[in-house]
């Protein structure tokens, strides 16, 4: 390998452990201290679609060396045969869910399959640390509980009194805030290109 080559592929190197260390922050729901809610810091991008899930926390746990937080909600509303699950948390926001299909839920002391989950039943669920989804385990069997992604959005966070008119909620605008990490990440990666091209052209001058 000619030493030319060696300051492209170290900015590659760089640019992409940043890219890989970010999207890896970006992609945790949370970090915490210890077993209580107070221990527990959101991050900005859960914040910004759920602004009121701390106030939702109901406890917090750990297995295994992973962070879980415990939180308690009711069904609003089961759509497209069980692929989606609408919550609301208890003191907290309305999330939904997207199920694998034909995932059964531990409610009631038993599997339920999620299509088969009624408008009013009351699930208590966790949420890991390590990425914004929720798990119905039996019992503390958090390693084997499948993840159930949150929807990236929450579309049916309005009024739900009948004849009240949608509106949109200040959580819904800041939407567009989280691709400005990857834009200067983008930044930072151009610019290590850039710096090993001139880097390039200048040993070849010398020669």
């Amino acid at each position: 390998m000619s030493k030319p080559s060696i300051p492209i592929l170290s900015a590659i190197a760089l640019g992409a452990s940043a890219a890989g260390l970010a999207q890896s922050a970006m992609d945790r729901a949370f970090t915490a201290t210890g077993t209580r809610c107070e221990d527990v810091t959101w991050s900005r991008e859960t914040l910004a679609q759920y602004p009121r899930i701390a106030d939702a926390c109901q406890s917090v746990t750990q297995q295994n060396g992973k962070y879980y937080v415990k939180f308690s909600g009711e069904v609003r509303k089961v759509g497209d045969r069980g692929r989606t699950l609408t919550i609301d948390f208890k003191e907290g926001d309305q999330i939904t869910l997207t199920p694998p299909e034909n995932l059964s839920v531990y409610f009631d002391g038993k599997a339920t399959p999620v299509r088969d989950l009624r408008r009013g039943d009351v699930l208590n669920f966790y949420v890991p640390q390590d990425q914004l989804a929720a798990q119905f385990p039996e019992g503390e069997a958090f390693a084997v509980a499948v993840p159930v992604p949150f929807a990236r959005s929450a579309p049916e966070r309005v009024a739900l009194v009948p004849g009240a008119t949608m509106s949109a909620t200040p959580s819904e605008l800041p939407k567009t805030a989280s691709m400005l990490p990857a834009l200067g990440l983008s930044g930072l990666l151009l610019a290590a290109l850039g710096a090993a091209m001139t880097t390039l052209r200048r040993l070849h001058h010398v020669r």
